[in-house]
């Protein structure tokens, strides 16, 4: 939204600017220059948003729609609401369409807390680690406290729902693990 109002107001001055000078006879530049210079502003702003994590990309839907929303604040800016309303619905429209398209294609993911309790035994953490490896998941931050008769091995994950599930009954077919909690 910010980024729409705030491209509006800098085409609308823009065009003020031309229209002044063009009034008084003096010779100025383009006034098309701000609205490139501004979609050049809004590309770096946009790669800001972009990350880079583990092998994959996330991000570019929101930097390409920011990009998408200084233009339509350029439009209204320039007096061409007509245009700045289609395509705004035209965004909109795509946005739920690849969205519905993504939640088919992929199994959505969340961030998963978990807390097993287990006998204190050799190799615990290790199975556990197994089977993480089993479904793609790797236990980077993990913290290992001992209690009076076991211990405790608290992590978290982000994964499907069912594969929160798959490892919650994999975990528990450990001999030495007692209980698993699971937080979302």
């Amino acid at each position: 939204m910010l980024i729409c109002v705030g491209s509006t107001v800098i085409t609308m001055a823009s065009v003020y600017v031309a229209l002044v000078f063009s009034e008084r006879q003096t010779a100025i530049g383009d006034p098309g220059r701000i609205a490139g210079e501004m979609i050049s502003g809004i590309g770096f702003l946009g790669a800001g948003v972009i990350i880079q994590a583990r092998g994959s990309v996330h991000g570019l839907t929101t930097a390409a729609t920011i990009w998408y929303m200084a233009g339509v604040g350029l439009t209204i800016g320039s007096g061409m609401y007509a245009l700045a309303v289609a395509s705004t619905l035209i965004l909109l429209v795509i946005l739920w369409i690849l969205g519905r398209i993504e939640n088919r294609m992929t199994k959505p993911r969340r961030f998963v807390h978990f807390l097993v309790s287990a006998r204190r035994e050799a190799g615990v953490l290790d199975e556990i680690n197994d089977i993480a490896e089993e479904h793609d998941l790797k236990l980077d931050d993990f913290r290992l406290s001992r209690e009076e008769d076991g211990m405790e091995v608290e992590f978290a994950l982000t994964c499907s729902v069912e594969t929160r599930d798959e490892f919650v009954e994999r975990m528990l077919e450990i001999e030495a693990v007692e209980s698993v909690q699971v937080g979302e």
